[in-house]
């Protein structure tokens, strides 16, 4: 694939780099590792290495999130091979630099595309640049006002939000369409979403991620302590079992599973807890309900347990049962690293695990009516999110006896084992390695610069009249404020002393504040203020400023504040009221 179109990759640190939180910063925030931040740290390095792109563009919130993108791009292994331009933006000068003439014709976001960006757009560049974004967890109240903006903002057909599992894309199409539903019935018409839906899985790197080699396997087993007859069984996340996965079902079915089959077995927990009490649970709770099995519980945010005991393991288990999961990273790390999983029918992770071929999925079941609420009591206040996931995961149960059949046929055969792990790391490489990951975004992204180029061919139905917009400009929404508003038309002089006022001004910090909006070229000022030496109009003064490379918006910004400071005025004859 030849060099694509640049785009713009909108960059902050808290979505592209993993922050290690060894404690919560306030009640209910989790600790450790974010999934959304592990993703899109492997999105980044995957988009760095396989791209196909020589220039780049970054929008960042600031100057600091820049250099850190900038940092990152010349500490990467690809730019030893591969020499390309990166530039930023911040926010603070987008409006600069990208209306009306964006430099470039696309901007990705690592969440739902932002719309304050489409607002900006449908004011100032109609059909000017696309606006793509990826999806994470949906459930939050937050997240889903994001999903209901798809109906009201001001998305185009040429926008994109992909999507990372067919559930997610249900999801969300539910949530738009219910909302369309009440915007009919209290407005009438048929509301619907301009933007497009996507579904792409996120990535593995199936280098980093992949089948042991037997002195690996020997060296962390030995590390782990496990014996050569002990089958070991890994689970990789956070230990939080009312917002990730609860752990009933996985100790009691490999515990029966392991008594039914005579083996020993040993389960590997690899992960944090939010507090050394879940942590005590969670020890007392495999005690009690996994009486026949051995548990250890690695510290998950140990660099050398982020990666060996993958090579240990026989078995892999995740049994989500929470609806802030939408794909499982971890059963894509899992395939690729070669392991049978055994996993639940929940979300995401049932476009992940063809059952019987690259692992075992085990039903989920949830009870009518058993939390009909609990979203109205979240819009309303009365259920923080913490306790909001709570009461989700208590009303969705984990079959738990198939949950002990799954694990008894693995622990009983071996070559079954073999079979589903070596399927699995052939899924991985085929289906999710971020080489092809970034191909299906790039294709994406290609369509998405092909129809924007369509659509700025269309003849505009608005010529002559000003655009809806979520914050209309000043002299519309403000219009009936001032006695007038001055137009092209309007005449103005220079003030008698305008020219000697004009350095003190200039330099005062009561007059010379928000310097950015306007020209401060002080030559360039003094011919505006001679070429008003006779009056002249409004129109006249912006020409003086066009001739000399300023923006229309900077010129007639300038001529306000010349204005403002009484270094030019209005003639005599506009004086009046109208």
């Amino acid at each position: 694939m030849s060099d694509l179109r640049p785009i713009a990759l909108y960059y902050d640190d808290g979505a592209y780099r993993e922050m290690l939180k060894r404690a919560p910063t306030r009640p209910g925030q989790p600790k450790g590792l974010m999934g959304r931040q592990v993703a899109g740290k492997e999105f980044l390095d995957a988009y760095l290495e396989h791209g196909h792109w020589e220039s780049l563009l970054a929008v960042t919130p600031s100057d600091a999130a820049a250099a850190s993108l900038l940092e990152t791009c010349k500490t990467h292994p690809s730019s030893r091979t591969r020499q390309r331009k990166l530039r930023h933006v911040t926010e603070q000068r987008f409006h600069q630099d990208f209306l009306p003439s964006p430099p470039v014709s696309l901007i990705h976001f690592p969440t739902p595309p932002d719309p304050r960006f489409a607002w900006a757009r449908r004011a100032g560049s109609p059909h000017g640049f696309a606006l793509c974004g990826v999806t994470h967890t949906l459930c939050s109240h937050r997240a889903v006002e994001v999903l209901r903006g798809l109906i009201i903002d001001p998305w185009e057909p040429y926008d994109r939000l992909i999507c990372t599992s067919r559930a997610v894309t249900n999801m969300v199409r539910q949530v738009m369409e219910t909302f369309g539903t009440y915007l009919a019935e209290r407005h009438g018409g048929q509301p619907r979403s301009r933007i497009s839906l996507e579904t792409i899985p996120l990535g593995v790197n199936t280098e980093r991620f992949r089948p042991a080699t037997p002195a690996e396997r020997q060296a962390e087993r030995q590390r782990l302590g496990l014996a050569d007859d002990e089958i070991a069984v890994l689970f990789v996340g956070r230990l939080a079992h009312h917002a990730k996965a609860h752990p009933f079902p996985m100790f009691r079915g490999i515990s029966e599973a392991a008594k039914a089959t005579a083996k020993k077995v040993r389960l590997s927990l690899v992960g944090w807890a939010a507090n050394d009490s879940v942590l005590s649970a969670f020890r007392s709770a495999a005690t009690e309900f996994g009486p026949h099995v051995r548990m250890d519980v690695l510290d998950g945010l140990d660099q050398k347990n982020r990666f060996g005991p993958w090579r240990a393991a026989d078995v892999f288990c995740s049994l989500s049962d929470n609806i802030q999961e939408t794909f499982g990273l971890v059963i894509v790390e899992a395939m690729a690293s070669g392991l049978p999983v055994v996993a639940t029918d929940w979300n995401g992770y049932r476009d992940l695990v063809i059952d019987g071929e690259t692992g075992l999925l085990v039903p989920t079941h949830m009870v009518s009516g058993a939390s009909t609420d609990v979203t109205s009591q979240l819009l309303f206040g009365s259920l923080d999110y913490d306790h909001f996931l709570a009461r989700s995961s208590q009303a969705v149960m984990v079959d738990t006896p198939a949950v002990a059949t799954a694990f008894a046929r693995l622990f009983r055969d071996r070559e079954l084992r073999d079979r589903l792990g070596a399927a699995g790391r052939r899924r991985a490489v085929e289906e999710f390695a971020w080489q092809k990951i970034i191909q299906r975004y790039e294709a994406v992204w290609e369509e998405q610069q092909t129809l924007i180029a369509e659509w700025r061919e269309r003849p505009s139905p608005d010529v002559g009249m000003r655009r809806p917009e979520a914050y209309p400009p000043l002299e519309t929404t403000f219009a009936g404020y001032p006695t007038r508003w001055l137009d092209d038309s309007t005449l103005l002089e220079t003030a008698p002393d305008g020219a000697a006022l004009l350095s003190a001004v200039m330099n005062h910090p009561l007059t010379g504040y928000e310097s950015d909006r306007r020209c401060t070229d002080a030559a360039l000022l003094r011919r505006a203020m001679d070429a008003a030496a006779e009056t002249c109009p409004l129109s006249k003064l912006v020409e003086v400023f066009l001739q000399d490379g300023v923006t229309e918006r900077t010129a007639r910004a300038t001529l306000a504040w010349l204005l403002k400071y009484d270094m030019l005025r209005i003639a005599p004859q506009f004086t009046q009221k109208p």
